[in-house]
C-alpha cells in the first residue's frame, strides 16, 4: 500500500491532493494548523488509514518526529511526500517588510520542507520506492516585484531538492510548479499591493484560474501515479 504524507491539507490544492488521494485508498498522514470537518470525520472513519497531524510549520518543534515517520511508513510499499504548504506574505518592498513575517515564511517554505525530507528520509523502510514532491512556483526563477520573499525561499528550496535527487538517485524528487489557480493564496495576492496585482486580479475577474482539483489530479497522475521508470 502506499503511504503518503501531505502538508498544507486544510484548504486549496492540499486540501484536494488529500481529498483525491483519499479517494484512492492511500494511507495519508495530512499536516496542518487545522482541518477541515470532512477530513475529521473521514480520519474518523478511516482510522486504520488517514492520520491528522496538528502542526505549525513555522516552528520546527511542532514537526513529526523520525519515530512518528517512521511508525506511520512501516509496512507500506511506497512512501510519498508531499510539500504543499506555502505562503506568498509577505509582499512588499525589500526595506519595508516585517522581520516575523520573514522568519514565518522562511520557515514555512524553507526550512520546514528540509527538516520534513531529512526525516522523511531517514524513516522511510529500506527498499521501499520513495518519491518526493515539492510545490514550487514560477516565481522561484524570476523577479516579482513585491515576492521577494517568497521568490527566494522558493528557489532555496528546489537547490535543496536538487541536491536530494543527486544525493538519492532511487528516489523520484521533483520541483512542481503547479501554475496559478482559484485558492485561497490567489485571494491575499488581489488584496496585496504590488506592481503587477492587476494580472492576477484580471486572471480571476476573466474566469481563468483553474480549480485546485484539476491541478491535484494532474500533478498525481504526472507525479504520483505514474511508474517510475530509470534510464
Amino acid at each position: 500500500m502506499r503511504s503518503v504524507v501531505i502538508t498544507g491539507i486544510s484548504r486549496g490544492l492540499g486540501a484536494a491532493l488529500f481529498a483525491e488521494l483519499a479517494g484512492h485508498g492511500d494511507r495519508i498522514l495530512g499536516i496542518g494548523r487545522r482541518f477541515a470537518d470532512e477530513q475529521v470525520a473521514l480520519a474518523v472513519t478511516h482510522a486504520n488509514r488517514i492520520r491528522l497531524y496538528e502542526a505549525e510549520l513555522a516552528d520546527p518543534t511542532t514537526l513529526p518526529t523520525d519515530d512518528t515517520l517512521r511508525d506511520f511508513l512501516a509496512g507500506g510499499d511506497e512512501s510519498v511526500l508531499i510539500h504543499n504548504a506555502g505562503m506568498v506574505e509577505p509582499i512588499g518592498r525589500i526595506g519595508e517588510l516585517p522581520d516575523a513575517a520573514i522568519v514565518t515564511a522562511a520557515g514555512v517554505n524553507l526550512t520546514a520542507p528540509m527538516l520534513l525530507t531529512d526525516a522523511f528520509m531517514n524513516a522511510r523502510p529500506e527498499a521501499t520506492t520513495t518519491r518526493v514532491l515539492y510545490v514550487s512556483s514560477g516565481a522561484a526563477h524570476r523577479v516579482i516585484e513585491g515576492w521577494s520573499v517568497y521568490s527566494a525561499t522558493k528557489r532555496g528550496a528546489e537547490m535543496f531538492f536538487d541536491a536530494l535527487a543527486v544525493e538519492h538517485p532511487e528516489a523520484y524528487v521533483v520541483n512542481i510548479n503547479p501554475g496559478v489557480m482559484d485558492t485561497g493564496m490567489q485571494a491575499a495576492i488581489r488584496a496585496a499591493e504590488f506592481p503587477d496585482r492587476d494580472r492576477f486580479t484580471g486572471l480571476h475577474e476573466r474566469g481563468e484560474l483553474p480549480e485546485p482539483v484539476d491541478v491535484a489530479r494532474r500533478i498525481i497522475a504526472e507525479h504520483v501515479d505514474r511508474p517510475i521508470t530509470r534510464e
